[in-house]
C-alpha cells in the first residue's frame, strides 16, 4: 500500500483542524502519515495532538508563511520515504475517501504530477462548487476557477493549468524533480507558481471531480482582511512577471493599474469604507511592481 503524507499548516486553527483530522481517519483507509506544521504566534500543538497523538508535529521557529510551512512538512515526508504527498487546508474536511480515489489517478498515469479535488463551499449543506477545475486567464492575473456544476458527477479527470493549494495529492518523485514551493509569496499564490513549475518540468496536473472536499472559504487568514489583500495583490503582479510572455504582461498592467487600482478605491473606500484595504491593495502593487528578484525562476 502506497505512503501518504498528509501535511497540515496550522494557524490558529486547532478546532478545524481537528475536525479535518478526524474525518480522515473516519473516511480515509489509505496508509497516511499525520505532518502538522504549527504556525501559530502561541502554538497548538497540545491541543492537536491530544486528540491525534500520532501525527508529527513541527514548530517552526519563525512563520514563513503557507509555502515555508509546506515545505517544512514536504521535508519531513521525504525524509520518511513516503511515495505521495497530500497537502491539505485544515478548514477542509471531507464525507468519503476522496483521497483513494485521487490515488487511483495518480497511479494510473506516469505523466501526472499532481490532482486535486472538486472543492465544496460550506455553506450549510456543502453542495456549492467553490473549486471545480481551473483555467488560466493571463490578461486579469492568473488563475480563474469553476464554480459552477459544469464539471459536476463523478466523471474522468480533467486537464487543468492549475489546481488549489487547499488539497493537492502530488507524487513525491516529482517533487524531487521539481523542488520546493517558492518562499517568498508567503500566502497566496504560492500554489499556482508551484503548478507552473510541474508543467515547465513536463508533468501534467488534474481535477478530479468524483474526489470530494468540503472547505470552510478563508477562515484562518479571513476574506479580504489586510493581509488577504496585501499578499493577494503583491503576488498576482509576481506571478505575471515570472510566467506571463510579455504582451499578456503589458495588457495585465494595463487591465491592473486603470480599472483595479481605481476599483480598489471605489469598492474598499466607498462602498465598504475600510480605507485600510486600499493602503493594503496599494502597497501590495507596487511592492509586487518594484521587487526585480522574483523574476528569477
Amino acid at each position: 500500500m502506497a505512503a501518504i503524507g498528509v501535511v497540515s499548516v496550522n494557524f490558529m486553527a486547532h478546532d478545524m483542524l481537528n475536525r479535518c483530522l478526524t474525518s480522515l481517519k473516519q473516511h480515509c483507509k489509505n496508509d497516511l502519515h499525520f505532518i502538522v506544521v504549527d504556525n501559530s504566534p502561541i502554538p497548538e500543538t497540545d491541543l492537536i495532538t491530544k486528540d491525534h497523538p500520532e501525527i508529527t508535529a513541527i514548530v517552526p521557529r519563525a512563520n514563513t508563511g503557507f509555502a515555508g510551512g509546506c515545505n517544512l512538512g514536504i521535508s519531513q515526508a521525504m525524509e520518511q520515504e513516503l511515495d505521495y504527498i497530500l497537502l491539505l487546508n485544515p478548514d477542509t474536511w471531507t464525507e468519503h475517501d476522496f483521497i483513494d480515489i485521487l490515488l487511483k489517478e495518480l497511479e494510473n498515469d506516469p505523466l501526472l504530477g499532481m490532482v486535486g479535488p472538486k472543492i465544496l463551499r460550506d455553506n450549510g449543506q456543502g453542495d456549492a462548487v467553490w473549486y471545480g477545475g481551473a483555467r488560466m486567464n493571463w490578461w486579469k492575473g492568473g488563475p480563474s476557477q469553476v464554480m459552477d456544476s459544469r464539471h459536476d458527477g463523478d466523471g474522468p479527470a480533467l486537464a487543468v493549468p492549475c489546481l488549489s493549494g487547499c488539497a493537492m495529492l502530488i507524487k513525491a518523485q516529482a517533487i524531487r524533480e521539481v523542488g520546493m514551493m517558492d518562499e517568498r509569496y508567503f500566502l497566496y499564490y504560492e500554489d499556482t507558481d508551484y503548478c507552473q513549475r510541474f508543467i515547465e518540468k513536463g508533468f501534467t496536473l488534474a481535477y478530479v471531480p468524483a474526489a470530494r472536499l468540503i472547505h470552510e472559504v478563508s477562515s484562518t487568514v479571513g476574506f479580504q482582511s489586510r493581509n488577504y489583500v496585501y499578499y493577494f495583490s503583491r503576488n498576482r503582479v509576481w506571478f505575471m512577471r515570472r510566467w506571463a510572455t510579455w504582451y499578456q504582461y503589458l495588457v495585465f498592467m494595463a487591465f491592473n493599474t486603470l480599472i483595479k487600482l481605481p476599483g480598489a478605491v471605489i469598492v474598499f473606500g466607498m462602498l465598504r469604507r475600510r480605507p485600510e484595504l486600499i493602503s493594503a491593495y496599494w502597497k501590495g502593487y507596487w511592492e509586487g511592481l518594484l521587487d526585480y528578484k522574483i523574476s528569477a525562476k
